[in-house]
């Protein structure tokens, strides 16, 4: 009998699992993946291990010249489990949850009450106290079934790959060796050797690249809802599978997503495998008959959406001659409260020059031929603390930093002068009234300033998902940018129009992304030769004179979409 799982916390309304009878037909899979714990093993606790773990810490203390209390070792151990406990739980509940390195694990929870000497010292050997952790605290059994599973996978040529959270995957490995199991699994996938811990769907992604399928092609099977069933969901497994183990039946929150189907061992996943192998092959030869010289389906168009970049589209700015002097009034009201007073010249020397500071910086990053952090966009507290306090009071410096946030909306506030620039308004409220998203990307010193700016235009309330550099913290063209906004979509970037007016960030950046259409404007910060040129070199699909030249092209992709029905969902054609 199947009943509903219990909480940690009585007052969260449990989940129901589905009945045990009725099993729904499932996929054929192309692959298995397989939790480590709670699938091809069970756990039974071991009541010592806090004190064994606790003699191998002070043998190792002791050459250091420490001399540890093996009963204090071993509260501090609990303890740190019992915290460690609790993140993982919390751990869960995100959408994207990193993994600990080892030595956060062992330094910042197992150990934390240890000398600090004594704590850094052994946090250096962090792998190797975790492995000898994880066969200490629980004794592992090889679950009912899985001799059988494997081996009905090996007889049908069904890869099989492990997806675990795990302090060690060390530990894992060697356990299936010693089992007699690892020479099934085509790949192990661990928390701790990847860096990202389920719910993340990259680990599951990780594991079926490895076998050569896509997620969809693979049935997911694990014993948690928090973990195994969200992950398996979010990554688009064809099938997820639960079975039951002690953690089953205690998520520590309500769960949403469900499994498609829950069993009390591994033994009886191989009736449902079997059933749905044979299925497909039974369909294989009418299905193949069928297609033959069928002509391939046409391509859709989704609905579209569109994304705006703001300076140079949406605004138009004549710079501030007062900029310095303003925002240097507010740096020196800051040394005043901190009582290292500097005065206006001073201060106001300090912003232009390291405003140019910063520009030679962004010049430097973004012509160098290191890839990496290429594009990082500069963190508050380094352009204020570094580059604009270079030269200043060090306490000055320190509250800069600080409040470097504050002072980057300050800038973004005195540096110029908005106005709406002609046809973006109108752009943003046609595709208001057409139900089409609208976004923005946009490099910035200040999001939160940007936002002021369009609340004043009236239509902050019209826009969806917008990424803007400082918040996201990688600027146009770095890829992130547009991953965040396109993340905020229910859209493939295919059907995504994005208008901005510089060739490099706003052309290769969006092309770069895999958004399908991008328009660059006249009048922005590239000349019209370097936008023909973007246009040639394919990184650019049109050059408009206006933003409100895009409605024309949103009129015929809206045609084009209402030509599909399947695609264009409920919202009514464009006329």
């Amino acid at each position: 009998m199947i009943t509903a799982p219990r909480t940690l916390d009585p007052a969260v309304p449990a989940v129901p699992l589905p009945a045990a009878g009725g099993v729904p037909q499932l996929p054929a899979p192309a692959a298995l993946l397989l939790d480590f714990g709670g699938v091809v093993v069970t756990t039974v606790s071991r009541a010592t291990w806090s004190q064994e773990l606790a003699e191998d810490v002070v043998a190792r203390a002791a050459t250091l010249g420490a001399r540890l209390d093996a009963g204090s070792v071993a509260e501090s151990l609990r303890a740190g489990r019992s915290a460690l406990s609790m993140w993982k739980n919390a751990a869960s509940r995100r959408l994207a949850p990193r993994e600990l390195a080892p030595a956060e694990i062992v330094g910042d929870f197992l150990l934390a009450d240890l000398p600090d000497p004594v704590r850094r010292t052994l946090a250096l050997d962090a792998g190797e106290l975790l492995a000898t952790m994880a066969t200490l605290v629980s004794e592992h059994h090889q679950r009912p079934g899985i001799d059988e599973l494997l081996a009905e996978c090996a007889a049908r040529r069904i890869p099989l790959g492990i997806v675990s959270n795990a302090h060690s995957g060390r530990a894992h490995r060697a356990i299936l060796a010693d089992l007699g199991l690892d020479r099934f699994f085509g790949v192990q996938v661990y928390s701790d050797e990847v860096g990202i811990r389920k719910p993340h769907p990259g680990m599951i992604r990780l594991a079926a690249e490895g076998l050569g399928i896509a997620p969809p092609q693979a049935w997911y099977v694990g014993d948690t809802l928090d973990r195994d069933v969200v992950a398996g969901r979010r990554a688009g497994v064809g099938a997820v599978v639960i079975t039951r183990d002690r953690r089953t039946d205690t998520p520590p929150f309500r769960i949403a997503e469900a499994p498609d189907l829950v069993l009390e061992t591994p033994e009886g996943l191989i009736a449902p495998l079997r059933a749905a192998l044979d299925r497909a092959a039974a369909a294989a030869p009418s299905s193949s008959a069928d297609s033959a010289g069928a002509a391939p389906a046409p391509s859709r168009r989704g609905r579209p959406a569109v994304f705006l970049d703001h300076g140079g589209v949406i605004t138009l700015s004549t710079p501030n001659p007062a900029r310095d002097e303003e925002v240097g009034a507010l740096i020196v009201a800051l040394s005043e409260r901190i009582g290292h007073p500097i005065e206006l010249e001073t201060a106001a020397r300090a912003v232009a020059e390291g405003w140019e500071r910063h520009r030679a910086r962004k010049r430097a990053r973004d012509t160098s031929a290191d890839p990496s952090h290429r594009h990082d966009e500069i963190d508050p507290a380094v352009l204020w603390g570094d580059l604009v306090g270079e030269g200043l009071p060090e306490p000055l410096r320190a509250a800069l930093r600080l409040d470097g946030a504050q002072f980057s909306l300050a800038l973004h506030r005195a540096k110029s002068v908005p106005a709406p620039r002609p046809g973006a308004l109108e752009l943003i409220r046609w595709c208001r009234e057409q139900g089409i998203v609208v976004g923005i990307v946009s490099n910035t010193i200040s999001g939160r300033g940007v936002r002021e700016i369009l609340a004043r235009y009236g239509v902050l309330a019209d826009l969806g998902p917008s990424a803007y550099s400082d918040e996201v913290g990688v600027r146009k063209p770095g890829r992130e940018i547009f991953e965040a906004a396109l993340a905020g979509l229910d859209a493939d970037p295919a059907d995504v129009l994005y208008v901005g007016d510089k060739s490099v960030n706003d052309g290769r950046g969006g092309k770069g992304a895999g958004i399908g259409t991008v328009c660059l404007l006249r009048g922005g910060k590239d000349s019209d030769e370097e936008l023909a040129q973007a246009l040639a070199g394919g990184f650019a699909d049109h050059v408009l004179d206006s933003p409100d030249a895009l409605i024309d092209l949103l009129v015929e992709r809206l045609r084009e979409t209402a030509r599909t029905p399947a695609a264009a969902g409920a919202h009514p054609a464009a006329p």
